[in-house]
């Protein structure tokens, strides 16, 4: 593109960026991103809040700051001489400004990098000139392989996901203060604003925009923008109507164990391979996690059916099938992407009975949390207790963990203990 048109575009978007709004601060740990000279690449679903995080981080840096979104339609002609041209606009821009400067620091930040040719290899120019670079991508498989060919140890990866339950009370101002949550000494009026805002989030997700205009539809068009823009266009899909009708059967049996002949028939599409290329797909945009079944042989392992889950409860209300209420399918979900927030290895055990996640650290099973709106019929109840019982046994854990809509207790079966926890609360903790 011209140099010209460049200039124009630049010169907007660091106005819009400088422009003060009220954010949300996300439960990341800055510092550790702020320090060094390392490359920082931001990755996760689109609109779960990147950009505002630059903004927030530039706020906790002192210098110039460079900011280009590249997700802007005006830049759909930017080609590699372009990066130049970037270059001369920051001394153009700001010349004065870091005259002025003793440290001359300049801030680069980059939103959808993916969306230009050889970014890594622009990046790794500006890494060597000692430049500090915070870049955000939408594509974990693309950022990932780049960087691992480009960038290997020039780089941080920050994973961001839509909002905790925390910073969506945070969003909301429910009047607690943090020390409060952490001491977890609440008055029962403070649990129920709290119960009630997770009511909320529950139903809603955690989409900054969506959470901020109360409008649940915006979801649904973050997930026709992902599968058009960022699957059947990079990926250059063919079989447009069965790529979707995969992903809406696997958003509408999120917690449910899948086969790939499972998938071929409700899909129709023939090759295996295919099925196990949307579902990668799926993955590096975002929309939805694999869980494998737990086996200490790898080889069971690979070739056990697995379950998906979604990034965003929001999606399982805008754009699943729903015939029925699916409370527990919602509230197991909630679960699985926090824990993945966490960063939990984690894993399903199926043996005789079922227990919903167990989570691995080193060569050992340490946890077991089994997912239940709640246990108020026997058969339930039996059904769920059987479940972590077997799993607490497996893996020779000292407890389980029922997690729960609003029950709580501990119970001691045939000498097994099993603590029994409002979902809300453990999110809190």
């Amino acid at each position: 593109m011209e140099k010209s048109q460049l200039r124009q575009v630049i010169v907007d978007q660091q106005d819009s960026f400088r422009k003060g709004e009220e954010l949300v601060f996300r439960d990341v740990e800055l510092e550790r991103y702020l320090k060094g000279d390392e490359i920082v690449i931001i990755s996760g679903i689109r609109r779960c809040g990147k950009s505002s995080l630059l903004k927030l981080i530039a706020g906790q840096l002192e210098g110039v700051k460079f900011y280009v979104d590249f997700d802007d339609i005006r830049l759909s002609d930017f080609e590699v001489r372009n990066y130049q041209d970037l270059q001369d606009l920051v001394i153009e821009l700001y010349g004065k400004e870091m005259e002025k400067s003793e440290t001359e620091q300049v801030y680069y930040f980059f939103d959808e990098i993916q969306n230009v040719p050889l970014w890594e290899r622009w990046l790794n120019n500006l890494y060597k000139e000692g430049k500090k670079v915070f870049a955000t991508g939408s594509n974990s498989q693309l950022l990932s392989s780049e960087i691992s060919t480009f960038l290997t140890g020039r780089n941080k990866v920050l994973k961001l996901f839509p909002f905790s339950f925390r910073e969506f009370l945070r969003l909301k101002g429910t009047g607690i203060t943090e020390e409060e949550l952490r001491s977890g000494l609440l008055t029962s009026s403070q649990k129920a604003v709290l119960f009630r805002n997770f009511l909320e989030y529950f139903e809603n997700g955690g989409f900054p925009l969506v959470l901020k205009s109360g409008d649940l539809e915006l979801s649904r068009g973050y997930f026709e923008d992902i599968l058009n823009k960022d699957i059947l266009v990079r990926y250059n899909i063919k079989e447009v109507g069965a790529l979707k009708d995969l992903i809406l059967f696997l958003l509408s049996n999120v917690g449910r164990v899948y086969s790939y002949s499972t998938l071929r028939s409700i899909s129709g599409i023939k090759s295996l391979s295919t099925i196990k290329n949307y579902l990668d797909y799926f993955q590096n945009v975002f929309l939805l996690y694999q869980l494998p079944r737990f086996d200490y042989s790898l080889k069971k392992q690979k070739i056990s059916p697995s379950k998906v889950y979604a990034i965003d409860n929001s999606f399982l209300k805008t754009v699943a099938f729903n015939f029925s209420e699916n409370k527990g399918q919602r509230l197991e979900n909630l679960v699985f992407v926090e824990l993945a927030r966490r960063e939990k290895e984690v894993y399903y055990h199926s043996g005789k009975k079922e227990c919903d996640f167990v989570l691995r650290e080193g060569l050992r099973i340490s946890e077991a949390i089994q997912v239940s709106v709640d246990l108020s019929t026997p058969e339930t109840k039996k059904r769920e207790i059987e479940g972590i019982k077997e799993a607490i046994t497996a893996y020779k854990l000292d407890y389980g963990l029922i997690l729960t809509l609003e029950e709580e207790d501990v119970l001691e079966v045939e000498g097994k203990k099993i603590l029994i926890k409002p979902v809300w609360k453990w999110l809190l903790e």
